[in-house]
C-alpha cells in the first residue's frame, strides 16, 4: 500500500510536530488523524491555508498546554482513596 502525505495540525507522540509533513499508512491518516483534526492532506491548497492559519493554530496549541499545565498544578499531590470490597484474606475480587 502507498503511504498517504499529510501536514501534521498539532503535535503526534512518535510521528512529528505541528506543520511537519509525514507520510503515513493510509488506515492511520484515515482512521486516526483525519477524523480527529490532527492532520491535513498534504496538497497545494491545504499547504497555502495551513501557512496562512499557522499563527493561529500555534495560540490554540500553546493555550491548550498552558491549561494542560494548570490542570497538571492542580492534580499534584492529590491523593484519592477508594473502597471496595475484599475477600477474607483482604485481596481484592478478580474483577476489580
Amino acid at each position: 500500500m502507498a503511504a498517504v502525505e499529510l501536514i501534521l495540525l498539532q503535535r503526534v507522540e512518535k510521528l512529528g510536530q505541528m506543520g511537519d509533513k509525514v507520510r503515513v499508512k493510509p488506515g492511520f491518516a484515515r482512521n486516526f488523524l483525519l477524523p480527529q483534526k490532527k492532520a491535513i492532506r498534504a496538497n497545494k491548497e491545504n499547504l497555502a491555508r495551513f501557512e496562512t492559519q499557522r499563527a493561529q493554530l500555534e495560540a490554540l496549541n500553546l493555550k491548550r498546554r498552558e491549561e494542560a499545565e494548570r490542570v497538571a498544578e492542580r492534580v499534584v499531590g492529590l491523593s484519592v482513596v477508594i473502597i471496595r470490597q475484599a475477600g477474607e484474606s483482604g485481596s481484592l475480587y478478580g474483577s476489580v
